[in-house]
């Protein structure tokens, strides 16, 4: 359907009010086009034409389902998970989005306080946790008393049920615990990555009901989906800060000498590996009964991607000048044996065609489904 109303927006989708404009941002990667085999892009101020990483096949598929969701605009970045070799930098709108933190994280954030109360020891999969309301915002009467409605912490991501993040916040965490792991997970500050990109910044008051709301994914701050992506693959890679790159290597000169970068990289680690394998088993459920299990569903109920396990984070606000509805979807594929990591941000009109994470799926089948014969299954 081609529009929808703010009415019947989803009940996660909460009101946000945002400034006119985002933060500034490096002129990013500009006049993408396909030249031998390779992509080439203008990359930074100086406008110089580069070779890059990307996968041309890939690349153009990317642009095309930016164009035919008609948000204003948006983004979508994938990255080979092992090598931290950007696969896909396609933007829509006037800017490079891809590197510009133009959105609120919204629900993204609730990832950066799993992994705190998770690497805090306050909470396991199996840890009871009781919520009133929260629907659409946090108050201060939803973090009283013991709660009408109980989960249990390993179904609260994949659900992004904000009242359990909130009240587990509240009880356990602190405004420098998240802004800490914020910046571990690519939330808050730069990536590494060897092309200038703008900083995200995570924003969470000290006092109580503002941690809260921030915990949740209420105006937790800005974030680029080159941060969300980053944020999945370090999650697939065990806790494991693996570093980016665009640029193909010095003198790649044959078609495909851009898909061999730099040798693998790492920046230290995020998680630890055991909080990375639990996040991954929390964000499996998104897929298969949490917040996009519908997007993952064919018209006659089997699943889009066979058998293959999905991780993923899905985040919905709306707000900002002019009015956007702000949809998200951070990814990684299969969950169990990780290769590639997908970020796609869009940046809606409140009548709206579709959302981040039918784009995302749809990104997902085209990489799975060129490669194998037949219904795309997981891999053994």
């Amino acid at each position: 359907m081609r529009s929808r109303l703010y009415l019947a927006l989803a009940a996660a989708v909460a009101l946000w009010v945002a400034p006119a404009t985002a933060s500034p941002a490096p002129p990013g990667v500009r006049k993408l086009h396909v030249e031998g085999g390779a992509v080439h892009a203008a990359v930074g101020a100086s406008g110089k034409q580069v070779r890059l990483t990307l996968d041309p096949e890939l690349q153009r598929a990317a642009e095309r389902l930016l164009a035919r969701s008609g948000a204003p605009e948006g983004a979508i970045v994938a990255s080979d998970v092992r090598t931290g070799r950007i696969l896909v930098w396609a933007s829509r709108g006037k800017r490079d989005y891809v590197a510009t933190p133009l959105a609120p994280s919204a629900s993204l954030f609730k990832i950066v306080t799993a992994a705190a109360l998770l690497e805090g020891g306050k909470v396991n999969v199996a840890t009871p946790v009781c919520y009133t309301g929260g629907m659409s915002a946090i108050t201060a009467r939803d973090l009283l008393g013991r709660g009408a409605t109980c989960t249990v912490f390993g179904e609260a991501l994949g659900r992004s049920i904000n009242g359990v993040f909130a009240r587990l916040a509240g009880q356990h965490l602190t405004a420098a615990d998240l802004r800490r792991k914020a910046r571990d997970l690519g939330f808050d500050g730069e990536v590494p990555i060897d092309v200038p990109v703008a900083p995200s910044a995570a924003e969470v008051p000290a006092d109580s009901l503002g941690l809260a709301r921030a915990a949740a994914g209420f105006w937790s701050g800005r974030l680029s989906p080159l941060g969300a992506l980053f944020a999945m693959q370090t999650i697939a890679n065990d806790g494991e800060r693996v570093r980016l790159s665009l640029l193909a290597p010095p003198g790649a000169q044959a078609a495909g000498d851009a898909g061999a970068p730099a040798p693998r990289s790492t920046d230290g680690r995020g998680l630890r590996p055991e909080v990375a394998r639990t996040l991954r088993s929390m964000l499996e459920v998104t897929t298969r009964r949490g917040t996009c299990a519908k997007a993952f569903r064919k018209p006659d109920g089997t699943r889009a991607l066979g058998t293959m396990p999905v991780a993923a984070k899905t985040g919905t606000l709306v707000g900002g000048s002019p009015s956007r509805m702000f949809s998200w979807f951070a990814s990684f594929a299969p969950s169990d044996r990780p290769e590639i990591a997908v970020s796609v941000m869009l940046a809606n009109d409140i009548a709206w065609r579709t959302k981040a994470n039918l784009v995302g799926r749809e990104l997902l089948e085209i990489y799975f489904g060129r490669r194998r014969s037949g219904p795309v299954a997981r891999r053994r």
